[in-house]
């Protein structure tokens, strides 16, 4: 579980479904949890739509803004950039009853504790 899954308000997480330690939120949770990640200087690095089928994910759509919004040092504004980005395609992928979202997301400190084992493994 990382730092977002960690600071949302009880009222979010009480509304997900749970897959193993992931938490798929509905939609509306999920723009809130947008939010909660602003606030808190989390990035959500990408969004990953599902149809929930009794004890199962059927993945729907997803995307990685990661793969095309580089980090170019300052995390507020990446922070900004990449969740402006998540709350849009959000916004744009609005499903229906049934289906949740999966927030993948990094705090600073994950972040750098991620670049710092990618750089290790060279």
């Amino acid at each position: 579980m990382g730092e977002l899954e960690r600071i949302l308000p009880d009222e979010l997480k009480k509304c997900a479904f749970v897959s193993g330690n992931e938490l798929v939120l509905p939609y509306v949770e999920a723009l809130s949890a947008i939010v909660v990640a602003t606030n808190h200087q989390v990035a959500v690095l990408g969004v990953d739509a599902f149809e929930i089928r009794r004890d199962e994910l059927l993945t729907v759509k997803m995307v990685d803004p990661s793969r095309y919004i580089p980090f170019t040092g300052d995390w507020e504004e990446y922070v900004a950039t990449m969740n402006a980005e998540a709350e849009r395609w959000l916004k744009e992928h609005r499903l229906g009853e049934n289906h949740g979202y999966i927030l993948t997301s990094t705090s600073k400190s994950e972040f750098a504790d991620m670049k710092f084992r990618s750089n290790e493994s060279r």
